[in-house]
């Protein structure tokens, strides 16, 4: 589906449907709701700083700003006119909102625990995606993560065939493969790939990926082992010798 397309397309196709992300704030979106509960599941317990990337008119980063008061959240999107309305909404001390899409020098030494994209990542151009991974690498915090809600690729491919007009300029099908990439650019682990029924049966899938730097040091360092934790080994393996013995001899009266 890659097809090079000037920004000002874009950024005019998304000033043109700003009034769309307002009905998303005024009347639920199912859409948004699925989304924003992956969000309170799998965000880090006390973010400081989050980044949503596509924030629109800003209603997302609203409602984290008033689940996280303490945390500084940023919201950027390509549309002039979305900004604009997100900074007479929404906008406080403790967040804000910038026009500008993502590049290692959107921002200088902030790194963020949490960075948001809600159904936005496939409306970043395949050429676009290196330079928006580097960022992310470069942005993300140590233990920080990225969570990403996405339509389906065959959902697209259902939209492309019977709802065209509602194909927006970039409009890319995000496969195991490019979470993969994206995972691998970007120096994180996939720990969610889930599909969700929000219209129709797995019309979305919501991902999230995980820094941990520390995962080798964590996991080849030896740790102080507990009574219990040591109890519970000598039982585990009493219990394997037991059953070990039955299985043998289960084998040995079948087959002779």
């Amino acid at each position: 589906m890659e097809e090079i397309i000037a920004r000002e397309n874009v950024v005019s196709y998304y000033d043109e449907h700003v009034k769309y992300k307002l009905n998303d704030y005024i009347i639920v979106n199912p859409r948004i709701e699925y989304g924003w509960k992956t969000i309170m599941r799998f965000a880090p317990k006390n973010p400081k700083r989050i980044l949503e990337i596509g924030c629109g008119m800003g209603s997302v980063c609203a409602r984290m700003h008033k689940h996280w008061p303490g945390a500084h959240i940023t919201g950027i999107d390509i549309s002039t006119m979305s900004i604009q309305i997100a900074q007479k909404l929404f906008a406080t001390d403790k967040l804000d909102f910038k026009e500008t899409i993502l590049t290692p020098g959107t921002f200088k030494d902030e790194q963020f625990d949490l960075i948001v994209f809600m159904d936005v990542y496939e409306h970043i151009a395949v050429h676009d995606r290196p330079e928006v991974h580097a960022a992310l690498a470069k942005f993300l915090n140590n233990k920080g993560k990225i969570i990403l809600t996405v339509p389906t690729p065959h959902n697209l491919k259902w939209c492309l065939v019977n709802r065209p007009e509602t194909m927006q300029p970039v409009d890319e099908f995000i496969t195991f493969e490019v979470i993969g990439k994206l995972a691998a650019d970007t120096g994180t682990e996939v720990i969610l790939y889930q599909l969700k029924d929000v219209w129709h049966p797995a019309d979305y899938a919501h991902i999230v990926l995980e820094k941990n730097d520390d995962f080798d040091s964590a996991f080849f360092s030896p740790k102080p082992v507990t009574v219990s934790q040591r109890t519970r080994r000598i039982a585990g393996k009493i219990k394997a010798k037991i059953g070990s013995f039955f299985r043998k001899y289960y084998v040995r009266s079948k087959l002779g």
